[in-house]
């Protein structure tokens, strides 16, 4: 099958293929709408060739999903997801799901606030044509689809070939719904190996962890929104760069999310 266009994560990664996160290495991130009244639509102002792929490919996602829609119609969607290099960016990224009821509310608070973030889904949730829906909208909004294996196990121990089921069967279930295979993958866990790097390398991906979090087990959705701007176990404070790890899961992510994002925007 076709190999989909070059995600703009790769030019920012493409020297430091399988490093951990570092800070001048996050994706692009949430921006602000008009509609939101926080600030003016950004404009275009990447003049480069990765930049030109990734808007290609969001036009097939967006054809795909909203075949009615014009050309001219198009257009203005992705002048609206355009991207300011200048500005201090952060990347979302929610993992496990997605999730009926949570991932659909969380693309409603991003597209109301023109933010993209990064799904790192599991292959086993993908069966369902409800979830089926929501990663072709999550891509048609310009989010990013990414695997986070197929049943969620911890890959340090296991075998090539049983990394390499974990890994090829998302990819292969991702792209059998939006029609691109993901080019960002992260270990369940955070916990990578040997076999994972070869899997990945041999697929075109990058190995993503992240720099901050909402922390998996709190369930509080302003204690959420608080450890995304300072982490209470250790302090460390979001900045420009960093990819906060959140769980698109549990309802109480969706409130959290409509404090974190206009928050952000609000900042900056």
């Amino acid at each position: 099958a076709p190999r989909a266009p070059q995600h703009p994560m790769q030019a920012h990664l493409e020297d430091t293929i399988y490093q951990d996160i570092t800070k001048e290495h996050a994706p692009p991130t949430p921006l602000p709408s008009a509609s939101a009244e926080l600030a003016p639509s950004p404009v275009p102002t990447i003049d480069a060739a990765w930049y030109e792929a990734r808007n290609e490919q969001i036009r097939f996602f967006i054809r795909q999903y909203r075949p009615n829609e014009t050309e001219e119609e198009i257009e203005r969607d992705l002048q609206r997801m355009a991207i300011d290099p200048d500005k201090p960016m952060v990347a979302l990224t929610f993992d496990d799901g997605p999730k009926q009821g949570i991932t659909d509310q969380i693309l409603d608070i991003l597209d109301e606030y023109n933010a993209r973030a990064t799904f790192f889904v599991l292959g086993w949730r993908l069966g369902d044509p409800e979830k089926q829906e929501i990663l072709r909208r999550a891509a048609a909004q310009g989010s990013e689809i990414a695997n986070h294996t197929w049943s969620h196990t911890l890959l340090p121990g296991k075998n090539y070939v049983g990394v390499r089921y974990e890994i090829k069967n998302t990819n292969q279930a991702i792209f059998d719904i939006i029609g691109a295979y993901p080019h960002c993958f992260r270990p369940p866990g955070g916990q990578n190996d040997y076999e994972a790097m070869r899997v990945t390398r041999e697929n075109d991906m990058m190995v993503i962890l992240w720099s901050q979090s909402g922390n998996v087990h709190e369930i509080d959705a302003g204690k959420i929104a608080q450890n995304v701007e300072k982490q209470i176990v250790d302090g460390d404070v979001l900045e420009d760069g960093d990819i906060v790890l959140l769980h698109d899961t549990h309802a109480n992510m969706v409130d959290a999310v409509r404090i974190i994002v206009p928050k952000l925007i609000t900042e900056g």
